[in-house]
């Protein structure tokens, strides 16, 4: 095998507000194993990680219409349950796609634990999760179920839980041996289960988020990754700060730091995309690219996307010409 690659796919890419039905997420899975057969036919060692922002709320939703006849979900569980929903679509489409191709590469699915920092002083930041209420049933849960509840205007009352930094992905050398091997392993899904050291020295869920950008970046540090492909549902947020990934454009490192130091970005999801990219540039990546599903085939052969870093890093399909 020739070079790493960390591929992150966020969750709205299976699951976009248009069309959120499990039949659609399959068709999605389907495009995005097309799209990315040219990295899965080549001679490069590939992990996958994937988001679940909709999906965990979905998760959240049914449960709380529920919850009159059944029992509540932990945060943690609902995690898992989404990373094997979520696993099992892409596992399937993979393994179809590249049977239909006659390419032989095993494709393995493993849900993962992330060890989280939980002090004080990083748990006072928080990310709203799940369903909207109405004020009354906000205060209700905030009496009964010991929730923090915030506002947002316009929309009603959300849960917030601590999102919290990644320390450790417990399954890490079990998922490097499978991607040294050849396989190509979907892991991490959602960040991982946010899981901490309770007093006894054992492992337990809690109650919290991560941001899978984040930890994309820990398991290519950890896999000394060459490149990070990143693929996003739609290019508008990117668009309204002024940056294209549907376009074939590059970015030098220092063009990337001198970006972030200057400008402020309305949308998390870019500032997140881009700070980790640095990151990632900074520990030692070669580039990384950010593109749309729409796009992903033209992307890969380099036609399209946000290059950013080396033009000519060590995995050949990503070489920028």
């Amino acid at each position: 095998m020739s070079g790493t690659v960390v591929v992150l796919v966020d969750g709205e890419v299976l699951a976009n507000q248009q069309r959120p039905m499990i039949k659609a997420q399959r068709e999605n899975a389907k495009r995005l194993a097309q799209g990315l057969l040219p990295l899965f036919a080549s001679e490069t060692r590939v992990v996958v990680l994937h988001g679940n922002k909709p999906q965990v709320g979905f998760v959240l939703f049914r449960s709380e219409l529920a919850s009159h006849i059944l029992h509540s979900i932990p945060l943690d569980v609902c995690g898992a349950d989404t990373q094997g929903a979520t696993g099992f679509m892409l596992s399937q489409a993979f393994t179809n796609v590249l049977k239909q191709a006659s390419v032989s590469r095993r494709v393995m699915c493993m849900v993962t634990q992330t060890r989280v920092d939980n002090s004080h002083t990083v748990s006072q930041r928080v990310r709203a999760i799940g369903p909207w209420f109405d004020r009354e049933k906000a205060e209700q849960h905030r009496q009964t179920r010991g929730w923090t509840m915030v506002e947002e205007p316009g929309r009603g009352y959300r849960r917030a839980v601590p999102s919290l930094p990644a320390l450790e992905i417990l399954e890490f050398e079990s998922i490097k041996q499978l991607v040294d091997s050849g396989a190509i392993v979907i892991a991490g899904g959602g960040g991982g289960i946010p899981v901490i050291e309770n007093e006894m020295g054992d492992y337990e869920g809690i109650e919290a988020v991560l941001d899978t950008d984040q930890v994309a970046v820990l398991m290519a540090g950890g896999m000394k990754a060459n490149v990070m492909l990143s693929v996003i549902e739609s290019d508008r947020k990117f668009a309204l700060s002024g940056m294209f990934t549907e376009h074939k454009n590059w970015l030098s490192l220092e063009q990337l730091d001198d970006i972030l130091e200057r400008e402020t970005f309305n949308s998390n999801t870019v500032n997140n995309k881009l700070r980790a990219a640095s990151e990632f540039l900074h520990a030692g990546g070669e580039q990384v690219v950010i593109t749309t599903l729409r796009k992903l085939p033209e992307t890969l052969l380099n036609k399209n996307g946000l290059w950013i870093g080396s033009q000519d890093p060590s995995v050949e399909l990503f070489k920028f010409r």
